[in-house]
């Protein structure tokens, strides 16, 4: 048994590992009015003459305002707009605004009139239109800051000045705050915000029942539970969809339920109520591990009220929101996590204008007293989403929370923010969380969504991403509950629970923060360290991963948590040094010019690293650059013509910069490659071994010759066959004189065994089976389901989304139920990175699914992915190997976390040796098992020679566990290429390949004895017989159990001693 003590580290800056030297935001605001003003935020930020200690230096009048210098009699200088007669009449500066930068802004202001007060606005107005930045409630006789935000649509000068819808006073400005940030920058404050307060750093060691490190074992460290709430709306359509709740219980914890708990809804008609679309979701989230917000008790907008409810008196109308609170909240308290008890008070007041003032802190009163574990919210619009509304801006937030407590409610309150975004100011909306936090009161956003447009999923990124890093955030709901005519105003998937692109946006926040799933190597000590998310784990092993129950140590887990914590519980922020210190790159850390660097500058972009010579553009390889840390990119290439040759970068995105370091290229003579391949060979594929040959007495049997014949090899080697080997004699004979593995062609395919449905036929793929039993070939299972819609049955492409469920549920029951424990491995959904047929018809966690019905019929065979071009095509950014991976961390991510397998097909075009060896480097950092399932080399003079070196390469490289020759035959030809003719006369490719099973599969050693008997030699990994020339009959074992004809090498770093009776 492997256990795992998990134990705290040492702080760790965070995870994305941005590296650069941005000016740390500053989430502060002060809510209380001063006698003087603090110092400007940023020391000002690119504001000419902030605290006015210059004079008049960089402000000017705006308007027909008239500027006074005034210093306090504690001495702090300010400039006031006087003799005012329109709202814009004040004091401005003019900036240069750059449109790709984002902009916070704050100041101080005081207005001259009394005891009064009035709403002060900061505006920029540019060459576009106006930017209102934000605003605050300035007083006479004391300062109050105004904190606000804002990006531009161009780059252009602009002019800050202030607005007061009140003339009559005098605006008085001090410490005025303009801080330009790159959006680099203002990611690593997210980043550096979500390190610190969202996750925590875990070092976990792998032990044995003994409590001794376990080195290089694989572990899975899946996220089954998030801290963090994050969830989405939903509503009575979802009890009747089966994809709807697939869709939704495979992302979310959390939900609101969209209108079934209103009180239109639960009570049409006076005293007549209706609870059944209100209990059946409540039991549906229940059964799920669903927490609810009830949502909600009343809402103060009068054309939400029930329509029996508009013409009701006080007294009545008081009479029936107590029975209303007293009704709702009786039958669900202890049932929700929350209850927003008045919805949308700070825009209307139905009830206050009908019973007072204090009405909604009454009905607070009442609430507490009816659920006592509840948060009690209130929650309204406009506060995040908008800088121009102030009915609902943080000031009049802050204030309506102070009315509140003024008519009478001193017990928990929490802050609902809805987050319904027509225009998106990320830089505002971070302001005004700071101000509205102020209060220390718990803040949610409750109702997210983003107005339709060709950004909505762009925006709803940046808000969500704003949201979860920001500290005050307490948790998320989305506002998009489905239905058939669409959602309130953002849906997440189409009809077929196909994700939008917004849906694919909450999925990658989802995978990033709160459903993480890590793939990792412990150390030599049994150590890995990372940085997790806070919430619930579960960690298994690749070679076990069914967790195992505790059985001796109470510290030592395989469920653990992670806990907000200052202790320690990969793009890397610095970048390696470059492989081969550069190669022949001139200048490869830049450390000898100008610095530059490689990231990019937002967001994240694939870079294409790319040769320009006389006869055509080479791509050497490709990388996900992300904006804050340093990805890595490898490939490599071969030229056809020996020429200069101009290297670049380049990136479909033209509007990111592309960072650059750590440059290598590394030219290597052929015969230098090749002996890289051979010292891999004797590396991971062979071992020594030493052998003896004695007489029955034990003695050393001088200068005998042996014959060494390998009968098995450890490396899993093969072709591919089809249905013309069960009637062809000479067939048969060439293939099982040379393989031990095999895949079926077709003959497993759901389109061969279910050609019409609920009508199968196995024959061929029975036959086959028992062929290859006898035969003693070990059978790849191709393919449960093809992810190609041009490869479905032809009855399964017209199938609606419930038919298509259970016909691909009976498929994968069908195929494998009848084949399990006769197959070494599935290729369960094959080329799922090229097509999306099933995620199209059934939700994006299709194929995720798949895996787990596989994994549940089928334990003991291998689960593959399968698709093309990975390792053929530099060019094919759909299979790259960046998206390999990010194909298995979506399907870790949707919730199978069972043992996966990597297939990479191997058709080749053109062969480009270098890229492929870095391809596989990379899809090998998951250190998932890799095989290369459908090797092919597409026809052309040099079709046998460019076989030779893939296979050769896939051999050779150290994680490739097995490779099969896609080169079944048929009268009228293979799929691409063929090893042999009609007659099963090898083809130059056959050719090739007997040389590799020769030297690597087959291999047969004629030796002689040294004067002491023995003779040593390194062999590949396998099954041995020994013979010698004068008896070639293996002799059997007589007297000796140690002395034997047979032995098996494996992988070993001793030299294995055999001795042989002689």
């Amino acid at each position: 048994m492997t256990s795992l003590a998990i134990e705290p580290e040492l702080p760790h800056r965070w995870r994305h590992g941005f590296v650069i030297d941005a000016v740390p935001y500053d989430y502060s605001f002060t809510c209380e009015c001063l006698e003087t003003p603090n110092k400007p935020q940023y020391d000002g930020g690119i504001v000419v003459n902030p605290t006015l200690k210059e004079g008049s230096k960089g402000w000017a009048s705006f308007g027909n305002a008239k500027l006074q210098l005034r210093t306090s009699e504690t001495g702090n200088e300010f400039v006031i707009a006087r003799q005012r007669n329109q709202s814009f009449d004040s004091v401005s500066q003019q900036f240069f605004l750059d449109k790709d930068k984002l902009y916070t802004f704050s100041a101080w202001m005081q207005i001259s009139d009394g005891d009064g007060d009035a709403i002060v606005v900061a505006t920029f107005k540019t060459a576009t239109g106006f930017y209102d930045a934000g605003s605050t409630k300035a007083k006479s006789g004391c300062w109050s800051m105004l904190k606000g935000g804002f990006t531009v649509n161009i780059s252009s000068s602009a002019q800050l000045y202030f607005q007061s819808e009140n003339p009559s006073v005098d605006i008085w400005v001090d410490s005025v705050s303009l801080q330009p940030f790159t959006q680099e920058e203002w990611k690593s404050h997210q980043y550096e915000s979500i390190e610190k307060i969202r996750r925590s750093r875990v070092k976990i060691q792998a032990v044995n029942s003994e409590g001794k490190p376990q080195a290089n074992k694989i572990l899975i460290i899946a996220q089954k539970f998030s801290r963090f709430p994050f969830g989405c709306a939903i509503n009575k359509n979802i009890l009747t969809n089966q994809a709807y709740k697939n869709w939704f219980t495979s992302r979310f914890k959390y939900t609101t339920f969209e209108n079934e708990m209103k009180w239109y809804t639960n009570e049409p008609t006076q005293n007549r109520e209706d609870y059944t679309a209100a209990d059946a979701l409540l039991q549906f989230a229940k059964s799920n591990g669903v927490s609810v917000r009830g949502h909600n008790v009343l809402w103060d907008a009068t054309k939400f009220q029930p329509n029996w409810v508009f013409n009701l008196g006080p007294s009545q109308l008081a009479a029936a929101a107590t029975a209303r609170l007293k009704s709702v909240i009786r039958r669900y308290s202890g049932q929700v996590i929350a209850w927003d008890v008045v919805n949308e008070n700070l825009h209307n007041n139905f009830f206050e204008s009908k019973l007072g003032v204090t009405a909604s802190s009454k009905f607070y009163m009442m609430a507490r007293a009816l659920d006592r574990t509840a948060a009690l919210f209130l929650n309204d619009y406009n506060t995040i989403e908008s800088p121009w509304d102030q009915t609902s801006s943080p000031n009049s937030y802050l204030s309506k929370v102070k009315q509140i407590r003024a008519g009478g409610y001193n017990g928990p309150l929490s802050i609902g923010l809805e987050g319904h975004f027509r225009k998106v100011n990320i830089p505002y909306m971070r302001s005004a969380i700071d101000k509205v936090a102020t209060s220390g009161l718990p803040i949610w956003l409750t109702e997210v969504d983003v107005f339709p447009g060709p950004n909505q999923a762009e925006y709803l990124d940046q808000v969500l991403r704003e949201a979860h890093a920001h500290p005050a955030v307490n948790g998320i709901v989305l506002w998009s509950a489905w239905s058939p005519q669409g959602c309130y105003r953002m849906c997440l998937t189409d009809n077929n629970f196909k994700n939008l692109r917004t849906g694919d946006v909450v999925d990658k926040i989802i995978w990033e923060h709160f459903s993480a799933v890590v793939t990792a190597t412990t150390d030599v000590n049994g150590f890995y360290e990372t940085s997790l998310n806070h919430g619930d784990y579960e960690v298994s092993f690749a070679d076990n991963y069914e967790s195992e129950k505790q059985v001796k140590f109470q510290r030592m887990s395989h469920q653990f948590k992670v806990e907000a914590s200052e202790d320690t519980l990969h793009c890397l922020e610095t970048p390696n040094k470059p492989q081969y210190d550069g190669g022949i790159v001139v200048n490869p850390t830049l450390k000898e010019g100008s610095k530059a660097w490689l990231q990019i500058s937002n967001g994240d972009a694939t870079v294409v690293a790319t040769f320009k010579t006389p006869t055509g553009f080479y791509d050497a390889g490709s990388t996900k650059a992300k904006s804050g840390c340093w990805s890595m990119l490898k490939g490599g290439i071969t030229v056809n013509k020996s020429s200069l040759a101009q290297l670049y970068f380049q990136s479909e995105n033209p509007s990111v910069d592309i960072w650059v370091d750590s440059v290598s290229l590394q030219p290597f003579t052929q015969e230098e490659w090749t002996s890289h391949l051979y010292q891999s060979i004797e590396k991971i594929r062979r071992s020594r071994v030493k052998i003896q040959a004695v007489n029955s007495e034990g003695k050393p049997q001088a200068n005998k010759t042996l014959i060494i014949a390998q009968k098995f090899a450890r490396f899993p080697f093969g072709c591919a066959i089809n249905k013309n080997i069960l009637t062809n004699q000479a067939y048969k004979n060439w293939f099982t004189s040379r393989f031990k593995y095999t895949t079926f062609e077709n003959e497993m395919k759901w389109y061969t065994n279910e050609p019409s449905q609920n009508h199968e036929d196995y024959t061929a793929a029975d036959a086959l089976l028992q062929f290859t039993k006898s035969k003693g070939v070990s059978v790849r299972g191709h393919n449960v389901f093809w992810d190609d819609p041009k490869h479905q049955p032809n009855w399964v492409r017209n199938l609606g989304p419930s038919q298509l469920a259970a016909a691909a549920t009976a498929r994968i029951k069908s195929v494998m139920r009848r084949y399990s424990g006769q197959v070494i491995a599935w290729d369960v959904v094959n080329e799922n990175l090229h097509f999306d047929f099933f995620e199209s018809k059934l939700g994006q966690t299709a194929s995720s699914k798949f895996y787990k019905t596989a994994r549940a019929l089928d334990r003991t065979a291998a689960l593959f992915l399968n698709d093309y071009n990975t390792l053929e095509s530099s060019g094919d950014q759909v299979s790259s190997p960046d998206s390999y991976l990010w194909k298995i961390k979506q399907i870790r991510v949707e919730g199978y976390i069972g043992p996966l397998s990597i297939g990479l097909e191997g058709h080749f075009r053109n062969v480009n040796i270098p890229y492929m060896r870095s391809a596989i480097d990379k899809v090998a950092s998951l250190g998932l098992p890799i095989w290369i399932t459908e090797v092919d080399v597409q026809s052309g003079p040099n079709q046998a020679a460019l076989l030779d070196q893939v296979l050769r390469e896939g051999h050779a490289h150290p994680a490739v566990n097995g490779m099969v020759v896609w080169s079944a035959w048929s009268p009228q030809g293979c799929y691409r290429m063929c090893l042999t003719d009609n007659s099963f006369n090898n083809l130059p490719t056959g050719d090739v390949v007997d040389k590799i099973i020769r030297e690597f599969f087959n291999v047969e050693v004629t030796a002689t004895m040294d004067v002491n008997g023995f003779y040593e030699t390194s062999l590949g990994h396998g099954d041995y017989e020994v013979s010698f020339e004068d008896n070639y009959q293996s002799e059997k074992l007589m007297k000796f159990p140690q002395m034997s004809q047979h032995f098996k090498v494996e992988a070993s770093e001793d030299i294995l001693h055999v001795k042989i009776l002689a």
